[in-house]
């Protein structure tokens, strides 16, 4: 098990920033051919959950405000695989305008682009799933993408709240049966579900 951690946080720690990008169109065509995606709603985690896959504080640029990131942003895993930080959706301080555009950015990105081989969709377990959260469903649906869900911030929760959260997703996902893969649980203040989460991406690679 030690040794696997290692070569996991081996593989992991090789990771380099390739730039974000306003359309899936502008990123820059490579050799890497498998990709996976992060995408949740504004404030959920997806950069400091990077930042933990990869054991690293500022590969993904974090804040407390919502809403920061506003493209896609690519960064590159060992060679072999990237790993997308998408914006945050459903955050309303910004124009009806710019949410617009971040969410067909959103769209183009998963509909079109035919490296992605993984959607995971961040949920925050305080919070559980809402309606925004329910479109995102429905798109990975319409589009074939299979997908994972990942509950976040489950040190804030107890562990009867997280039991329930869990149900209750598991109850919803009979809707997603075809696309539907697991559910994963995390925290990164101490590192609590990254290595579960880090096994996936590595056999995604693979």
């Amino acid at each position: 098990m030690a040794s696997l951690n290692k070569n996991l946080n081996n593989f992991f720690n090789n990771n380099k920033f390739l730039g974000s990008f306003q359309s899936f169109k502008e990123i820059p065509y490579s050799d890497i051919k498998k990709e996976c995606c992060f995408i949740g709603r504004s404030n959920v985690g997806k950069s400091s959950l990077i930042n933990s896959l990869t054991k690293t504080k500022k590969l993904a640029k974090t804040s407390k405000t919502p809403g920061r990131t506003q493209a896609i942003n690519v960064f590159l895993i060992s060679e072999k695989i990237n790993m997308i930080d998408l914006p945050g959706y459903g955050f309303a301080k910004v124009s009806k305008v710019a949410r617009e555009n971040l969410m067909i950015l959103i769209e183009e990105y998963i509909e079109n682009r035919d490296t992605l081989d993984h959607v995971f969709l961040l949920i925050d377990s305080k919070v559980g799933i809402k309606n925004s959260d329910i479109d995102m469903l429905d798109l990975l649906s319409d589009c074939s993408r299979k997908f994972s869900i990942i509950l976040t911030k489950i040190d804030k929760i107890s562990n009867n709240h997280l039991e329930y959260q869990k149900k209750s997703i598991l109850s919803l996902m009979q809707n997603y049966k075809k696309s539907f893969t697991k559910i994963y649980q995390s925290e990164t203040k101490k590192n609590n579900g990254i290595t579960e989460i880090q096994r996936s991406i590595y056999g995604l690679s693979q």
